[in-house]
């Protein structure tokens, strides 16, 4: 029993010195009163002794303290989920595409090879908006047979005499509106319409009579093409085209006999084919 009165009288004494360090310290609690009562019957021979507090309903603390512990870890740096979405979503805002193939035109007319590019902005996913410009070329030779001889170590040679040569060179400058109606990201067709002016150079010589002939003619014409487009990468696509040329030049050429004007045409309505590369940027 003395263990117990000996532990009590020195938990009171911490508490009257806690009391005062926390009149010193601002991160405390507030003070409270307490008192020390011991029984009667500690008197006794059995020298036992009871310990309780009593606390001043004045001095009750009114404000309460919440200690927690604070943890701080750095994470890696992101851009907002919205502007990246925002801008992955997007895509290309512009496309320009390089390609090969050929005009045949209607009629006897000889078919011309054809290469180009087209370039412009995209209104949204479905929507292209562009400009293209056209090389179609083509050339004749007009020759006679001369002689043949025999080679010695087999065959015959000819000799031939050029009588005269052609070439034209046609360029289409058009303005193009093109729809995708599939994803862009797989293997989808699209389809389109152009529409411009066109402008051929024509120049021939007859080297038999020393005639030469030079002229150029323009006009305008349009063009309604179909075709498939292959991914490649996420941005860069295979495309194949088949178009419809529809377009007839002139010019006006006065007769220097009667000096009288008329108008000289050429028809350049056709069918071609061309594959190249386009690309979004």
């Amino acid at each position: 029993m003395k263990l117990r009165v000996w532990m009590a009288m020195a938990a009171g004494v911490m508490i009257v010195h806690s009391a005062a360090w926390a009149e010193s310290s601002s991160l405390a609690l507030e003070k409270v009163a307490c008192r020390v009562e011991k029984s009667a019957s500690a008197s006794s021979s059995s020298q036992s002794s009871d310990l309780s507090f009593a606390v001043d309903p004045s001095s009750t603390p009114t404000t309460s303290f919440i200690h927690e512990s604070v943890r701080w870890r750095p994470r890696r740096w992101r851009e907002p989920e919205s502007s990246y979405s925002s801008s992955h979503k997007s895509g290309p805002q512009g496309f320009t595409q390089i390609h090969a193939g050929f005009l045949d035109p209607d009629g006897e007319a000889t078919s011309m090879f054809l290469a180009g590019f087209r370039a412009g902005g995209n209104v949204d996913r479905h929507v292209q908006l562009g400009v293209g410009v056209d090389w179609a070329h083509a050339s004749e030779r007009s020759t006679v047979i001369i002689s043949r001889e025999p080679l010695p170590g087999g065959g015959t040679s000819e000799r031939r005499q050029e009588l005269a040569k052609s070439s034209s060179h046609l360029f289409p400058i058009m303005a193009q509106l093109q729809i995708t109606p599939g994803e862009p990201d797989q293997l989808h067709p699209y389809f389109g319409v152009a529409g411009g002016y066109d402008v051929l150079l024509v120049s021939a010589e007859d080297f038999t009579t020393g005639t030469k002939f030079d002229a150029t003619y323009g006009g305008w014409g349009w063009q309604a093409y179909a075709g498939f487009a292959i991914p490649l990468s996420h941005n860069s696509t295979l495309n194949v085209e088949g178009f419809r040329n529809t377009a007839r030049v002139g010019r006006d050429v006065s007769d220097p006999v009667t000096a009288q004007t008329y108008r000289e045409e050429v028809d350049l309505h056709g069918f071609g084919l061309r594959a190249g590369l386009g690309w979004g940027f």
